[in-house]
Order: C-alpha cells, then sequence, then structure tokens
C-alpha cells in the first residue's frame, strides 16, 4: 500500500511539474498565427516610464511590466536577480480575493499559516516571514511577523513577492521572503466602481472605490476606497466584522515635484474567536476526530483590532533622470479582547482531562518609519549604469497588557462552548520594549559589458532594543553592520537571461529565549541561481530558481505559555528549488502558475526542521475569455501541498496531501454592469488549516465548500 502510495504520489508531481512546464506553450499557435500576419513590419519598443509604472487595474494583466521591490531599481522581472511573483489587481478581482491571508495563497511558494481564526504566520522556502513593505517601505505586519485580524486588499492595486533573502533595502534581511503592499493611486480621469457580494454563512460585503481629479487641470486628484463586510461562519459561534476606508490625495506641486499624502483605517471585529485550537491527541496518543464546525471558543471571547496609517510622499524628477524621493509613515495598531484557551488532553472514555485558561489580552504597537532615496543613471567607461543611494530610519514600541483568572477543569469538550464570563483580575503590563534601526542603503546597476546586467551593493544597519518583557529586561544593540548584496544577469538573447545572486542575512530578533531574554540576532547567506524568460511578447514572465540559504540563531517554538511564547535558536539551512509562471499565453487565456520544492530543511546536526512546512507546493490559476460566448470568462484556481506532520511528544501526528479547488465565472451585462459567481474549496476537502503551532498539539479545520455572488457596477 505505501509503495502504491509513493508511485502514485510521484506521478502525481511529475504531472504537476509537467503541466507548469508546458503551459507557456499552450498559446503558441494562436500567438504564431499573430506573428505569421505582422511579421514583416518593422519591430517597435516601447520602453517609456509611464508605460512601466502603469499600474496592474490599467494593463489588466496577470503580470507587470517592472518592479522595485528587491533594490529600488525599477526594472522587469527579467531583469531582476531574484525569484519575484506579482498577485496583480486583476487576478485578485477575477477570483473575488479580500483578504492578505486569501491573496498570498495564490502566491509561490508562499504557505500560509493560520494557526488560529484570528492570527496568521506566513512562511517561505521554510521559514517565517518577518519583511514586510508598503510602497517599498518597510512596515511590520507585527513584531514578530504574526498577522492579527484579516487584512483587507481593497486598498491595494497589487501585491509583489521577493522570495529570498532582502537586507538591502528593508534593512534587517530575513531569508524567507518579502511582501510588498502596493497601494492603489488617484487617476486624473474620473472612475467610479462599487461591489456587492452575498455569500455562504450570511456573508455580506459593500466596498466602493472612486477616484478622479479636484481641480481643472488634473494636478491635485485624490482617491477614496471603503469597504464593509459581515459574515457568520462554518465554526461554531464564530462570526466578524471588518471595515476599510482608505484615502489618498495628490498633487503635482511643479513639473517635476508631487506630493502625496493618505491615510488607511481599518476596523476587524471577530467574535466566538479561539485562541489556540482543537487538542488533536487523546490522552492516550490517538487521533482525537473532530467536524469541521467544532470551536474551543466560548461566545464571550472576542478581538477587536484598529489599525491606523498615515502616510506622506515627496517626489522630485531632475531633467537629468534623476529623482529623489522621501516617504513618512506612522502606523498604529491596538488589539484587545477576552479568550479561553483550552489546554490538555481529553481521556477517550470519562471525557475528562481539558480545562480553561480564561485572559484578557490587550496590545499596544506604534511604529514611524522615515525613508529618503535618489535614483538615476550615470556613465563610467563610456556605459550607462544606474544607481540607489538612501536612508530609513524607524522607530517601534510595543506594549502588552493582561488580565487573568484562575482556570478551572472541564466536564467535556463540548461544555468549552458554555463557559462562563469569568471576573478578570485588574489588568497588569505585561511588556513595554522599543527598537530603533537605521539602515543605509546603496545599490549600483552596473552594465560592463553588453548583455550582461552586475548590481553590488549592500546595507549599514544600526539597531537598539531596549525595555522589559515579562519582567525580564530586554536590550540588545548593533552598530554599523554591513549586509551585502550580490546580483548578475546575463542576456541569452532577448528574450532569455540567466541569473545569479548572494545575499547576507542579519535580523535583530525580538523572539525570546528560555531565560527570557532575546536570542542573539539571526545571521547567514543566501544564494540562488536561475533561469529567466519571457514569452509572447513581453506578456508572460517564467522563472526557474535553485536556492540554499545557510543561518544560525534561526528561532524555533518550545514549548511555553501560550500568551508568552519563548524560542530556541539553532543553526538551520533550506535548500530547493522553484518554478513560476505568469501573465497572458494568449488574447484569451490568463494564467498565474508555481511549483516550490524543498529538498532540505535541516536544523541541529542534520535533523528535520520546520516539519510543518510542505517539500512540495504548487498553485495553478487560469482564467478563460469563452470566444463564442462574448463576455464571459470562466476560471479556476488550485492550490495542492504534499504531506505534513508534526511530534507531539512522542507521537507523530500527519497530515496527507491535499488540493483545494476554487472556480469562478464572470459575464459583462454591459459597460456598467458585471456579474460573477466564485466558488471555493468546490471539492470539499477537509484539512488542518496549519501545523505551526502544533507541538503544543492543537489545530482546527479550514473552511469547507462555500461560495460569493457579486455584482459590480462600474462608471
Amino acid at each position: 500500500m505505501r509503495n502504491s502510495q509513493l508511485s502514485y504520489s510521484f506521478r502525481h508531481r511529475s504531472l504537476v511539474a509537467a503541466l507548469l512546464l508546458a503551459i507557456p506553450y499552450l498559446g503558441y499557435a494562436e500567438d504564431s498565427a499573430r506573428k505569421e500576419e505582422v511579421e514583416s513590419l518593422p519591430e517597435v519598443k516601447v520602453t517609456s516610464q509611464a508605460a512601466k509604472d502603469q499600474p496592474s487595474e490599467k494593463t489588466k494583466s496577470y503580470t507587470v511590466k517592472s518592479t522595485a521591490t528587491a533594490t529600488r531599481l525599477n526594472t522587469s522581472i527579467r531583469e531582476t536577480p531574484q525569484s519575484i511573483s506579482v498577485v496583480t489587481r486583476e487576478q485578485l478581482d477575477d477570483f473575488r480575493v479580500l483578504t492578505v491571508n486569501d491573496a498570498l495563497s495564490y502566491a509561490t511558494g508562499i504557505k500560509v499559516e493560520q494557526f488560529e481564526t484570528d492570527r496568521t504566520e506566513y512562511t517561505s522556502r521554510g521559514f517565517n516571514i518577518t519583511n514586510f513593505q508598503v510602497d517599498g517601505l518597510s512596515m511590520p505586519i507585527s513584531f514578530s511577523g504574526t498577522n492579527y485580524g484579516d487584512l483587507d486588499i481593497a486598498l491595494y492595486d497589487r501585491i509583489e513577492v521577493l522570495r529570498g533573502a532582502n537586507g538591502l533595502v528593508t534593512g534587517p534581511g530575513n531569508p524567507s521572503a518579502t511582501i510588498n503592499f502596493i497601494r492603489k493611486r488617484t487617476t486624473k480621469d474620473f472612475q467610479a466602481k462599487a461591489n456587492a457580494s452575498l455569500g455562504s454563512w450570511d456573508n455580506r460585503r459593500l466596498d466602493a472605490d472612486i477616484s478622479g481629479a479636484l481641480n481643472g487641470d488634473g494636478s491635485v486628484r485624490a482617491r477614496l476606497v471603503a469597504a464593509h463586510q459581515e459574515k457568520n461562519s462554518y465554526l461554531d459561534r464564530y462570526s466578524s466584522t471588518r471595515d476599510v476606508v482608505y484615502g489618498i490625495i495628490e498633487a503635482d506641486l511643479t513639473d517635476n515635484t508631487s506630493f502625496a499624502i493618505g491615510h488607511t483605517y481599518q476596523r476587524n471585529d471577530a467574535s466566538g474567536n479561539m485562541f489556540g485550537g482543537l487538542s488533536l491527541l487523546y490522552s492516550d496518543g490517538s487521533k482525537r476526530p473532530y467536524k469541521v464546525s467544532d470551536s474551543t471558543a466560548p461566545s464571550w471571547s472576542y478581538r477587536n483590532v484598529d489599525t491606523n496609517i498615515s502616510f506622506a510622499e515627496l517626489t522630485h524628477y531632475f531633467n537629468n533622470e534623476w529623482k529623489v524621493k522621501g516617504q513618512l509613515t506612522q502606523k498604529a495598531v491596538t488589539s484587545a479582547g477576552p479568550h479561553d484557551y483550552v489546554s490538555g488532553s481529553e481521556d477517550r472514555a470519562t471525557g475528562l482531562g481539558l480545562s480553561t485558561n480564561p485572559f484578557f489580552y490587550t496590545f499596544k504597537t506604534q511604529d514611524y518609519v522615515a525613508d529618503i532615496y535618489a535614483n538615476g543613471p550615470f556613465e563610467l567607461g563610456g556605459r550607462k549604469h544606474e544607481l540607489v543611494v538612501g536612508a530609513t530610519l524607524s522607530r517601534s514600541n510595543m506594549r502588552e497588557f493582561s488580565r487573568s483568572v484562575a482556570g478551572v477543569p472541564l466536564d467535556s469538550f463540548d461544555a468549552a462552548g458554555d463557559v462562563p464570563y469569568p471576573s478578570f483580575s485588574p489588568e497588569s503590563k505585561s511588556s513595554d520594549y522599543s527598537t530603533r534601526t537605521t539602515n543605509l542603503y546603496t545599490a549600483a546597476k552596473l552594465n560592463p559589458i553588453d548583455g550582461l546586467k552586475v548590481t553590488m551593493g549592500g546595507s549599514l544597519l544600526s539597531y537598539k532594543l531596549d525595555g522589559e518583557a515579562y519582567a525580564v529586561a530586554q536590550k540588545a544593540n548593533e552598530d554599523n553592520k554591513f549586509i551585502p548584496y550580490v546580483g548578475a544577469i546575463y542576456d541569452l538573447n532577448d528574450a532569455n537571461s540567466l541569473y545569479a545572486s548572494y545575499a547576507g542575512i542579519y535580523r535583530p530578533q525580538v523572539e525570546r529565549g528560555a531565560s527570557g531574554t532575546v536570542l542573539a540576532p539571526l545571521e547567514g547567506k543566501n544564494y540562488e541561481l536561475g533561469v529567466k524568460s519571457e514569452w509572447f511578447n513581453k506578456a508572460l514572465n517564467s522563472s526557474f530558481a535553485l536556492f540554499k540559504t545557510e543561518q544560525e540563531n534561526q528561532p524555533v517554538p518550545i514549548p511555553s505559555s501560550p500568551t508568552n511564547q519563548l524560542y530556541e535558536g539553532i543553526e538551520a539551512t533550506s535548500k530547493g528549488y522553484e518554478f513560476d509562471v505568469s501573465g497572458e499565453v494568449s488574447d484569451h487565456l490568463s494564467m498565474s502558475a508555481g511549483y516550490t520544492r524543498l529538498t532540505s530543511i535541516k536544523g541541529q546536526s542534520g535533523a528535520s526542521a520546520n516539519t510543518f512546512t510542505p517539500k512540495h507546493m504548487a498553485h495553478l490559476s487560469v482564467v478563460y475569455k469563452v470566444p463564442f460566448v462574448q463576455n464571459l470568462k470562466v476560471g479556476a484556481s488550485v492550490n495542492w501541498q504534499s504531506d505534513i506532520y508534526v511530534d507531539i511528544g512522542t507521537v507523530r501526528y500527519e497530515q496527507d496531501s491535499y488540493a483545494v479547488l476554487n472556480l469562478m465565472a464572470n459575464y459583462k451585462i454591459d459597460k456598467q454592469w458585471d456579474v460573477a459567481l466564485n466558488l471555493y474549496n468546490v471539492t470539499d476537502e477537509k484539512y488542518l488549516s496549519s501545523f505551526r503551532y502544533s507541538a503544543y498539539g492543537q489545530a482546527f479545520y479550514a473552511a469547507p465548500f462555500n461560495g460569493m455572488a457579486t455584482l459590480t457596477w462600474k462608471y
């Protein structure tokens, strides 16, 4: 039986890889026909910066012309010497993707680890993602990379995912990935859009987006995006409400100088939310079965999360093609709510063994970030090159407060939902610490010979942590730590390139060890080698990458209090390969696909590390404009991952490989009205959403089959 499973698994993975490699050629016949019609015409290349900077909502594409996430030098995906994926606005709209969690599942190599109903982390290449940017400016989701609540993506044009270390412009480099959220911008021409959606479990959503000029010549423009969503859940007693408002004003102060100011507000209210998950084992070590809807949360538990982000930008273009840009951002997040953490394991015969652990937890974070950089061309040795120099200063503060009460044993699992609201103790401060970071960076994209571009640079990082957490002093300091970066692209021809890159890894940590003090900084090296190609007149991008990461002091969770997670730092290596393709195969077919193979994730003494991360992940999204039914397009997306496991004490808990299939259909009624239907988890796959912290012996199930219908009005 085991050999049969292995054979099937091998055939399955081989088929997935073959499909991904073959897809770019599906449109060959149609594309060749078009080429035959125009091959006698001279080639015209359009390389204007305006064309490169066009937002994805305008291009309606599944790829982009350029990206600056890696180095702040605006380059095409093929000329970026690292793996990069883009989830565009067209793809987000096609599949009615509404949250960051759902959006990142469409990016190659990203594993969304939703280990609780309202807490999520993200991994890439086997390691936690802690680098997040908004419009290229480092902006942490939280101190540890944990996302609280469901972050809405109505305000973003696209999400760019740079895999591998990125210490150049982010400062504290991380070997996993950098997530860069690109905001929607104003338009001179008036445009408006509204969506009304109705879905499973009373899921109701209204969102609107309006943009245009505020004066006659369009030199002052504004945009406003707003959304409201409320829904119940497949989980017992769980419901949530989300509100988001985003506004931006942009003004052309002169022909060469522009100014922008904006603000984002989001409110997440969740009730009946779990802290922790379902106990996976009985006390005898055997598996404990559950319904998908089972939850440990009482109806009085809730988590409210308020997020406010204000920003301002000033950009000036010089006549010699140089640009200077300054940015200021302030972010404040507050979360509060009572929870009940259910610990222990049930006795199979009596149902006893579980206990309640009620507490009221509040945290407040404040982030201030300032960045200024200049980039542009220069000549050396009779050839044209590019340079960027800049500096980022940031300050962050974290404060945690808690109120507790003595827990009591439960008569059974079913009693967890009926625990009465407790009388909490007075509030006490659990932690109060701050970090200050200065990052000076520079990079030069050199053009030494035709066909070869070499990017060389680095950052100089200074860092200070000071404060107290759970009655233990927290102090760390670093002055002028240099983090190198080197990348090279060699053009084999006009459409194909080889690339290689090396990046240093250095990240001061806020994760605390067994003693309660912070771990030593994460340090290491990241290597990448690959090939990139452009297809069908640059309508489609593809890449293949080999990667290897070596690091010290990688944080690994150790058994501790769920309200005060502790870690140990280990040596860790990760290596493997990735394939990514996205864009338009033809006028009728758009696609995004990827496959990641982690050949190994090793920890101390060569032992397997982070076994909750699948060794194989593949995704495929295709949307087809039906030629014989005008204005109709249909599509499908599938995410597949191989089996994973986690050791709970001496018991190994495994989850088999699974695939999640989504379907979509959109019909354009006329110039203003569209109607769409999206179906999620069509095969009703039952699987645990994450093993990220399953060493505690807990997890919960992801959503079963559900759907959403949407009516869209556009002007």
